[in-house]
């Protein structure tokens, strides 16, 4: 029996306080991927910032595999090499909670055959990438069976662009904080140019995050 609610969350006497704000949005035509709004509640986010407060100096300039120069622009540091301990990072321990999400599971599940290769998948990698002024991606594909890809920036937002575009099949996605999104690995996406509004210096911390987590069999 739910009771009343604050600040989006509903507290119902059985499990105490539940957010009520989160949003699932299935596509099934003509591809099939999950967008998710609000996905992550502030305690979660928070501590990814945290993290990513540290993370982001030690960015850098990394070439794409197997793709022409000029096919992308950003920094980014991969998770899965930089901790011995995976229970030491903040960000992998919160995308982690995805694995226990039997909502999103089941509505992948109900959008496509294609997501029941979810549960034959048994290694995942993890990397954030970072966009600051003129930073874009071009289309390409992940070497990866599923694909997610989580976006997250400082308050206030300080930049424009970096909506994200389903080539194939164009499709636009309004970039939108705090939302997840859930593809093949095999469908063309870009990312757009983003222009930031202040002069930040490099590295600033005031762009795009963007963490993207690869699902793989060995």
């Amino acid at each position: 029996m739910n009771l009343k609610e604050v600040d989006n969350y509903t507290l119902d006497m059985r499990k105490g306080y539940v957010r009520n704000n989160i949003e699932f949005i299935p596509h099934t035509e003509p591809i099939p991927y999950l967008l998710v709004k609000n996905y992550f509640d502030d305690a979660d986010i928070e501590l990814m910032l945290k993290e990513l407060r540290f993370l982001t100096p030690k960015m850098a300039y990394e070439p794409p595999d197997n793709l022409p120069d000029g096919t992308k622009q950003n920094n980014q540091i991969g998770l899965d090499g930089l901790y011995n301990n995976r229970e030491a990072s903040n960000i992998l321990n919160v995308m982690d909670k995805i694995y226990d999400d039997s909502k999103l599971i089941q509505t992948l599940n109900d959008m496509s055959w294609f997501y029941r290769v979810w549960e034959y998948t048994n290694l995942d990698q993890t990397f954030v990438a970072y966009y600051e002024d003129s930073d874009y991606y071009k289309a390409h594909r992940d070497i990866a069976i599923v694909s997610m890809m989580y976006w997250l920036w400082e308050e206030p937002k300080s930049f424009t662009g970096g909506n994200i575009h389903l080539t194939d099949y164009d499709i636009e996605i309004p970039l939108e904080r705090n939302q997840l999104m859930i593809i093949p690995s095999s469908i063309h996406h870009a990312v757009d140019p983003i222009t930031m509004i202040d002069n930040n210096k490099k590295l600033s911390g005031m762009g795009r995050y963007c963490i993207a987590r690869f699902l793989k069999m060995k």
